[in-house]
């Protein structure tokens, strides 16, 4: 049974924002993941944060997740059919488990090419002779 101290570390690790965290999306980019992509991304933002920030008992934390997750989190979302996705884009509706994109370009500057364009070929033959 984790102490309530532990359990406001466990806490304050779920609400950490790795993802603005340079040193760690540094870190996460010289990973492999291989097929368990979303396992070692968690192994490694635990890691990262009991190294960092607060030391954490991974076998309390793992304990502990498992008690608080909720039943949605285990359930997978409901599936429509295609008739019933039709319906909710022509009535404007949201449709659950699709990410919102916003409809907007980088305001970053567009990089410049660095590489050379690859020959035609007929250039190539025409240096051949």
């Amino acid at each position: 049974m984790a102490s309530q101290d532990e359990i406001a570390v466990f806490q304050a690790l779920d609400a950490y924002d790795f993802d603005n965290d340079a040193a760690f999306q540094l870190g996460l980019q010289s990973i492999e993941f291989g097929k368990e992509h979303t396992k070692v991304a968690e192994e490694a933002k635990l890691f990262y944060y009991s190294r960092k920030i607060a030391p954490i008992d991974q076998d309390k934390y793992a304990a502990w997740k498992l008690a608080t997750s909720s039943k949605s989190d285990k359930e997978p979302p409901p599936s429509a059919s295609f008739a019933e996705i039709v319906g909710m884009i022509a009535r404007g509706e949201t449709i659950p488990g699709i990410r919102q994109i916003p409809d907007e370009l980088s305001s970053l500057a567009p990089s410049t090419s660095t590489s050379v364009a690859p020959r035609k070929p007929w250039e190539e033959q025409s240096d051949s002779k």
